[in-house]
């Protein structure tokens, strides 16, 4: 048996939440865990939701006992690029393997996303603070990457197939330089973002051209987002020349959504994905919209949020239609999110919102309506609407008239991606999974508009 310890950040510092007890910690994910609120915790923060580990968990005074793994787990630790990054930092050839599970748990979690982090991980290690300038970044400097990995900076890969696609967690210090998330005292911190990078060719070794383009088109669709009203993360692009080559560097900054910077003080916000909330601990697990949908309204009245029921669904809904019109097929339950505010619960803001149905690997919806109700590119989003209201309780006339009125502004979907900076490349595809110039047409066929 083995034990860990998570805390919580909250109200400036970091609070020991509660101790997992690890029955079988060779079997990794899959292994019996007890996980108990420390009793002080609990009766010091009731009634926060951002003080639970995940919303599976209440904050009360007893054990829980679980079969496999608490699901949250698998949002803090190193999935995709970043596992296999661990795997040649630890020498591990078969990092993939669950019985490596714990050891990254322990080892790997000094900095996840939200407000959570393994005490031991960030404990039984002494970071040195090694700042990069931006020409480094944008690189990919071979001192940079080295540090950045060794210190979890880099995180999950950008997709749900492969997850190869590197991503690092930075933060811009007071001297302007980038650091990896955790490396850096908070008085220090100016900005938190996010860093995609194409993936590169192992036979040319050059970026691949269909990442180039996707991540050009997802630095669009984040203003295309703000421009149709949906609450979405931004970005800034940066396509810089590579010394002594034709081949230019691509990159995606992004400020983070769940870290927020006053002053000398950090603010981490609580994230949980819809995979953790829904108890799925499989990488790529196909899950119905419904299922999730039934989570989520319930979580919504648990927490005394009736009365924002609907409106949730409604705005749910708006993301799936957004993501069919956009060619986004890469809908897993790990990039949809939900925060937890010491006010409520709500949606986190959109992100990895790009044309994934144009990568390489093949990416199809891992999250889907009922097949009657969409089946082959076909989708009837009147019986969706209800499909969604029997999941939640709510009005399934009142989904499908809020769906028909941000028809009206999806109408202009062809002007505001084009204005917005869509690649031509995007905007002159016409295919059934990407068509951006017809989208009033396809509005249309399903009776939208």
């Amino acid at each position: 048996m083995a034990r860990l310890t998570v805390q919580t950040f909250l109200n400036g510092f970091w609070h020991d939440a509660c101790e997992l007890q690890f029955k079988e910690p060779d079997a990794g994910r899959y292994g019996k865990v007890l996980l108990e609120y420390d009793a002080g915790y609990v009766a010091r923060f009731q009634g926060n939701p951002a003080a639970l580990v995940s919303v599976c968990y209440p904050l009360d005074f007893f054990p829980h006992e679980t079969s496999q793994w608490p699901a949250f787990l698998l949002d803090i630790m190193p999935l995709g690029a970043a596992r296999r990054y661990w795997g040649q930092y630890l020498n591990l050839p078969d990092i993939q393997h669950p019985k490596y599970d714990f050891q990254l748990l322990k080892e790997a979690t000094r900095a996840p996303v939200g407000n959570l982090r393994i005490k031991e991980s960030a404990s039984e290690s002494e970071l040195t603070a090694i700042g990069f300038p931006m020409d480094q970044v944008l690189e990919q400097a071979t001192e940079f990457l080295d540090y950045a990995r060794s210190q979890g900076a880099a995180v999950g890969g950008a997709t749900g197939a492969g997850g190869d696609a590197p991503k690092y967690q930075l933060i811009r210090g007071d001297d302007n330089l980038y650091y990896p998330d955790a490396a850096l005292p908070d008085n220090r911190a100016l900005e938190y973002l996010l860093i995609k990078f194409p993936r590169r060719s192992s036979s040319q070794g050059r970026a691949l051209d269909s990442d180039r383009l996707i991540l050009e088109t997802e630095h669009a669709y984040y203003e295309l987002a703000k421009r149709l009203g949906v609450d979405s993360v931004q970005a800034t692009l940066h396509i810089e020349a590579r010394p002594l080559s034709e081949d230019k560097i691509h990159s995606l900054w992004m400020p983070r959504f769940d870290r927020k910077v006053d002053g000398r003080q950090v603010e981490r916000i609580a994230v949980e994905s819809l995979y953790s909330l829904s108890g799925v601990i499989e990488a790529g697990a196909s899950i119905d919209h419904a299922v999730y949908l039934k989570k989520l309204a319930g979580l919504w009245r648990v927490n005394d949020q009736e009365q924002d029921t609907e409106f949730m669904v409604q705005e749910y809904l708006r993301r799936d239609l957004l993501n069919v019109l956009l060619g986004n097929s890469d809908n897993h339950g790990r990039n949809t999110s939900i925060m937890r505010l010491e006010t409520g619960l709500c949606l986190a803001p959109v992100y990895d919102l790009a044309p994934m149905v144009l990568d390489e690997s093949g990416i199809t919806r891992t999250s889907r309506w009922h097949r009657n109700h969409e089946l082959g590119g076909e989708f009837h989003w009147r019986e969706i609407c209800e499909e969604a209201a029997k999941a939640t309780a709510t009005d399934g006339q009142n989904l499908w008239n809020g769906l028909r009125d941000f028809a009206l502004t999806l109408q202009d979907v062809p002007r505001y991606a084009e204005e917005s900076g869509v690649p031509d490349a995007v905007l002159d595809i016409n295919r059934h999974a990407l068509n951006l110039r017809g989208v009033p047409g396809h509005l249309k066929h399903w009776g939208l508009l």
